[in-house]
């Protein structure tokens, strides 16, 4: 019977305190909600991509080669005992006669990396072509399309006849580069084997055996692709030497063979063996295979990195939310055993022993607690949050809207433990303070702290100034200093995670203007042929000349890479050498970040982009190590560490690298020239493909829009934490002075008066909390 009463005690105290009670649910459901949002996006997001991929069968690596996959290479690859599987295709960059559209046209592959069909059928005939699902809207079923220059195509014209959805690109924004057109893809295309004619094929898709099963995303994954990469590409290179020598046959017979014929107009019969091919006429690149991994692929490592950036802000941003919400639980627990004094003591002389006393305020703090971590995961943290995030990176992605949201106990348990130690752990604590009091005292009123003069008293030339007002408020507001501080740390906090938030936000925002204005001032980068005539020269350098371009800078151009065994990542790393080291800087702005002090390529050493040297954890006077497209390793001394937000990029002069200069920054006088003079360009056929800086900026932009939208919900939260942490306080401000208030009432203030009397504390420490939450945030 006494349990009873005790138990109806206990649940009246959280009917009679509801405000307070729901004020505590709301700060740990608050947390609970960011923290198992943001936990749960990257791992939502990531299983999205894994279920995608295993759904096409998404090959571990793609084989290219400068002669195309013959043969010889199929084997090669089929052979080596790391493969599981692997498929040959064609492939052909296209440019639509009627537009300036440029497409790549696939063969349709087997069953690595499928296509998945969005409308219409996919192709039957060689006449017959599926286009990207991204070109919906510019191209309809049963439209003609005709190309120029079609290549191993055996036609130009085909007939659409549906859309589809490529498993190999991932970015609706990057579809990559090409040798025609401005350089930049505007889609792909599938069509059957049959359209085309070519003794070799351009593209073999592999997969490996000991990456099943395994996360696609994993650390695991990518350094058994890269070992496995490495093992493939020594095999292949094994190739190389044959290639190039049945390819000088080749060439050299069919020299013989037109020298022949030109002889015999002329009257000369002679037998093609017995002429002579001179070895200026023999200019036969020599083979190379390139390997490609799914981080190189067009938006696969910027998908992996959006889902780990998410979980880096959950490491982050709840730590400080929980932390505020805590703050203000403590004061809101404490403030509720002051309340219950005379209660507890009254219990402790009715016999109730400490345990039983107990029971009222655990459950009070407990029930609190578990029910905001329900709220908090129920009410959008395992499902509306999540669900928010992914499809603002979903919205640069070819996923689509068929993405995953799961659940997982880990970050349920966490937050369930830190909002435990935030209530019901300081509530035990502060009880076992009061619980050793005998039962007399309890029932007594706790007496009122001495009065003592503050600060300001002693300002006398201020405090004879102040009005009565004025003075009561500053009095009071150190009078109790506890709920001074909680206030203080609780406005702090929740400023600075909005100030975190939007400084997030405008920090990214800056990036592409300083990258793409400050630093990098090119507009293109125009990659040469590996054979140009002297003819194909000379147009070039015409073209640089004209108006419309305001200076170009000639440059080795080169991408190395460094695989990071801690993280699995390989970091394509662009290498740089200028002809000029003057006119360089008309291009590239090389600067420290902080200092800003100008940097110039010296004669020991390469300077290296500040990302790059955080990633390899180096300093100047360091040596890094990076590997060529062949395998062959190259050591540099770092002589510098250089500005720069996207991209890995090494800096060196002439001295440090000895090769011909085969490449050309490219700056226009205006940016709406771009895609014309980057067309004009390609034209040369001294040009292979551009590089354009605004395509990187509009990738930048797209990531950080994503990022925005993130950004905007936490501060959001953060808004709605300050305005429960406010109402809290001050809840608890107006029950502990409920008798003072009534007293002023008495002695004749206003209402307004009496609000003010009130809220003038609350105002000025909440000034105060901004001021600290600004440098805080």
């Amino acid at each position: 019977m006494r349990k009873t009463i005790l138990w109806k005690d206990a649940f009246q105290v959280i009917t009679h305190s509801l405000g307070r009670y729901i004020a505590i649910i709301l700060l740990i459901g608050l947390g609970t909600f960011a923290f198992t949002g943001l936990k749960m996006a990257g791992p939502d997001m990531r299983a999205t991509g894994a279920d995608f991929f295993n759904k096409h069968n998404l090959a571990d690596v793609t084989v290219t080669s400068n002669y195309g996959i013959n043969s010889t290479d199929q084997m090669t690859i089929r052979n080596l005992s790391e493969v599981k599987k692997a498929t040959s295709g064609y492939f052909q960059d296209v440019k639509n006669k009627h537009n300036n559209d440029t497409l790549r046209v696939f063969s349709k592959s087997g069953d690595l990396s499928s296509y998945e069909l969005i409308s219409g059928h996919f192709p039957k005939n060689r006449n017959e072509i599926a286009l990207s699902y991204l070109l919906k809207k510019k191209y309809r079923i049963g439209q003609k399309i005709t190309f120029t220059k079609p290549g191993i195509l055996k036609n130009k014209t085909f007939k659409i006849v549906g859309f589809v959805k490529a498993s190999e690109f991932f970015d609706k924004n990057q579809i990559g580069q090409t040798n025609i057109g401005n350089g930049r893809l505007t889609g792909m295309a599938v069509t059957t084997p049959s359209a085309f004619a070519s003794p070799v094929y351009q593209v073999s898709r592999v997969t490996f055996k000991n990456t099943q099963n395994l996360s696609p995303f994993s650390v695991t994954y990518r350094n058994r692709v890269y070992h496995d990469q490495d093992k493939l590409q020594t095999a292949l290179n094994k190739n190389r030497a044959d290639k190039h020598q049945k390819y000088i046959t080749m060439y050299k017979k069919q020299y013989r063979k037109k020298a022949a014929e030109q002889m015999l107009k002329r009257g000369i019969s002679v037998d093609p063996a017995q002429i002579k091919v001179p070895k200026n006429k023999i200019k036969i690149a020599y083979p190379s295979y390139t390997i490609s991994g799914r981080e190189e692929s067009q938006g696969y490592a910027s998908y992996r990195a959006d889902s780990e950036r998410v979980e880096v802000l959950a490491n982050v941003f709840p730590v400080f939310l929980f932390a505020v919400a805590a703050f203000v639980s403590l004061t809101t627990i404490m403030h509720f055993v002051e309340e219950e004094r005379t209660n507890i003591g009254t219990l402790k002389a009715l016999g109730y022993s400490n345990g039983t006393i107990a029971i009222k305020f655990l459950l009070y703090s407990t029930s609190a607690a578990i029910l905001g971590v329900i709220l908090g995961a129920s009410f959008g943290g395992y499902t509306f949050l999540p669900d928010l995030i992914i499809k603002a990176y979903l919205a640069s992605s070819t996923l689509g809207t068929g993405y995953e949201i799961n659940f997982a106990w880990g970050p349920l348990l966490i937050s369930l433990l830190v909002a435990l130690i935030s209530t019901t752990v300081i509530s035990i604590f502060t009880l076992h303070q009061t619980l050793r009091e005998q039962p007399s005292a309890l029932l007594l009123p706790k007496p009122p702290k001495n009065g003592s003069r503050i600060l300001l008293e002693h300002w006398s030339g201020l405090w004879n100034h102040m009005s009565f007002s004025a003075k009561v408020t500053a009095r009071n507001i150190f009078r109790y200093k506890s709920r001074m501080l909680m206030t203080i740390i609780g406005v702090a906090g929740c400023t600075g995670l909005l100030v975190m938030g939007f400084g997030i936000r405008d920090s990214l925002q800056g990036i592409g203007g300083i990258q793409y204005s400050d630093i990098q001032k090119n507009d293109v980068i125009a990659l040469r042929s590996s054979n140009v005539t002297k003819k194909e020269q000379n147009k070039l350098d015409n073209l640089l000349k004209e108006k419309d371009i305001k200076q170009s800078n000639a440059i080795q151009y080169q991408q190395l890479t460094k695989h990071i065994a801690s993280s699995g990542s390989t970091e394509n790393v662009m290498l740089m050498v200028p002809k000029s080291n003057k006119n360089f800087k008309k291009s590239i702005n090389l600067r420290e970040r902080q200092s800003k002090k100008k940097i110039s390529l010296s004669n020991d050493g390469v300077v290296i982009s500040e990302k790059l040297a955080n990633i390899l954890n180096v300093k100047k006077g360091s040596t890094i190590t990076l590997t060529n497209s062949h395998g062959k390793k190259y050591r540099f001394k770092v002589s510098a560490i250089c500005e720069m937000y996207l991209g890995h990029y090494i800096f060196m002069n002439q001295k440090e690298y000895r090769k011909t200069i085969g490449n050309y920054h490219v700056t226009m006088r205006k940016r709406s020239l771009i895609n014309k003079v980057s067309r004009q360009l390609v034209k040369t056929a001294a040009i292979e493909t551009v590089v354009s800086n605004s395509s990187n900026k509009n990738l930048l932009g797209s990531f950080t829009g994503s990022l925005n939208e993130v950004i905007f919900i936490l501060i959001l939260i953060s808004g709605m934490l300050a305005i429960v942490v406010i109402y809290n306080l001050t809840n608890i401000n107006v029950a502990e002075r409920i008798r003072e208030l009534s007293t002023i009432k008495v002695l004749g203030f206003y209402d307004n008066e009496t609000t003010m009397y009130i809220y003038r504390e609350t105002i000025i420490l909440s000034i105060i909390g901004i001021i600290v939450g600004f440098g805080f945030g």
